[in-house]
């Protein structure tokens, strides 16, 4: 893979401009896999100059196949790459790895990795227990920036706002993005309760599980707020940033 290129907007093999969120020796990524529970580093798909996709994790690279093509063949239609953890870990296991003291990451590949990182561990605790329930790894449409993020929405409760009113149902939301400036910020809110917070992270290169327990912790602090027993007085005198 080539030399590094500066910039985070490339021109793809189809001559566009497109928005990139990171690039492994100067080839953007198309696409994060996950990470491997092995190596503790982040599998992504790049696109090189000649429009080849390839799976890497910064230390070792295969030329793979687009995510859909034709297979060719009357009547069999299109061939679909599986881009899973599991798959990506096999195929990567027979190239010897590159030895290099820093890799080959832009920061952008930092923050996305952050929030794998993040997702990982979120996604370590069963549906139900931290009263979660859905969690969505996708991008972030917000100024088309392309980057990754984590929805977490917790569970619809029955709230009690006002001790004389009936409880109300309500749920709370979270939010970990990764940014085009390469921090990771938190939202969170519960609406019924009145809660917000938001905390940017500068990003530690090469310490993203460490980083992402911290991030886990304020997540577990946050849901503990939105407990419906803490009750109306104690939820706005909980509010952040009141």
């Amino acid at each position: 893979m080539g030399a590094a290129w500066s910039g985070h907007l490339v021109s793809n093999c189809h001559g566009r401009l497109g928005v990139v969120h990171g690039t492994v020796s100067g080839n953007p990524v198309e696409h994060y896999v996950g990470i491997d529970p092995e190596r503790n580093l982040p599998l992504m798909i790049c696109l090189d100059a000649r429009g080849r996709h390839w799976l890497t994790d910064g230390a070792r690279s295969t030329v793979v196949y687009p995510p859909r093509r034709d297979t060719g063949v009357a009547g069999e239609g299109a061939f679909t790459f599986d881009y899973q953890v599991d798959h990506a870990v096999s195929l990567l296991a027979t190239v010897e790895p590159i030895r290099s003291e820093e890799p080959p990451f832009d920061a952008l590949v930092y923050a996305n990795w952050l929030v794998l990182a993040v997702n990982s561990l979120v996604a370590a605790h069963p549906r139900g227990t931290l009263g979660i329930e859905r969690v969505v790894l996708d991008r972030d449409p917000t100024f088309d920036s392309n980057q990754l993020r984590i929805k977490i929405q917790g569970v619809d409760r029955l709230f009690r706002t006002r001790w004389f009113l009936p409880r109300r149902p309500g749920h709370f939301l979270i939010e970990i993005i990764a940014r085009e400036n390469c921090q990771v910020v938190l939202l969170a809110k519960c609406r019924l309760l009145g809660l917000a917070q938001s905390l940017d992270y500068e990003v530690r290169p090469g310490s993203a599980h460490e980083q992402a327990r911290e991030i886990l912790e304020e997540i577990l602090e946050f849901i503990w707020r939105c407990s419906p027993e803490l009750g109306s007085d104690k939820s706005s005198a909980l509010c952040l940033g009141g």
